[in-house]
């Protein structure tokens, strides 16, 4: 009889990137941080696979393993920063009224732009002309949006918030707080962190937020 454990097992040659397990190990770890250093020095256009396989101190074959080519790369990258955002945003504080809930989730939010607004920047500048970045970029807009439209959905059945469509809602206010942080953390418009400080922007978002959803 054929022991379960080993039904289906991945040949030994298959690289990771097609196996469907989640990457793991050294060559890819070193990998995804020599792509956040270079990227964030260089920019995704000017980085190259064999800046990115040098840096990390491996040879192309154990890029390839990884990795179909520098977008699956960079959209892997990516995954990790928007991995973290989510985790650190959608922390529960219920010993603090809504007011300071919403504050703490945006700073949350804001110090992971802050922190990777470079690759932020690339990330959501590609998703505007790339396609396949486009489609990364947006599952996690979807994921962020639907637990905003869940949270909403339970305070307008609870009666603590006027009713509405909660998918436009968190649709609306989740635009607002990303192209924000974009445009404050990537480019050098007036209302970037040159000419304003980095609370200011914390306040006037939260205070946004708080009136859209409780009047």
């Amino acid at each position: 009889m054929t022991n379960p454990s080993h039904t289906n097992p991945r040949p030994p040659n298959l690289p990771r990137r097609e196996s469907g397990e989640e990457p793991s190990g050294d060559s890819y770890d070193a990998l995804i941080s020599a792509a956040r250093r270079l990227i964030g020095s260089m920019g995704y256009q000017k980085v190259t696979v064999d800046d990115v396989r040098k840096e990390a101190g491996v040879s192309r074959a154990t890029f390839y393993f990884y990795f179909k080519n520098k977008r699956h790369l960079f959209t892997q990258m990516a995954r990790s920063v928007m991995d973290d955002m989510y985790e650190v945003a959608g922390r529960h504080y219920p010993e603090r009224d809504e007011y300071t809930r919403i504050i703490l989730a945006n700073i949350a939010y804001l110090e992971v732009w802050r922190r990777e607004a470079k690759i932020m920047g690339e990330f959501f500048t590609l998703s505007l002309v790339d396609e396949e970045i486009s489609a990364a970029y947006q599952r996690y807009r979807e994921r962020f949006e639907s637990r905003i439209a869940g949270r909403l959905g339970r305070l307008m059945d609870s009666g603590r918030i006027p009713p509405g469509d909660p998918a436009l809602l968190a649709a609306t206010l989740s635009s607002m707080v990303e192209f924000f942080a974009y445009r404050f953390f990537v480019t050098e418009e007036a209302i970037s962190t040159e000419h304003y400080r980095f609370s200011d922007a914390v306040r006037v978002l939260s205070e946004s937020w708080y009136r859209a959803v409780y009047g």
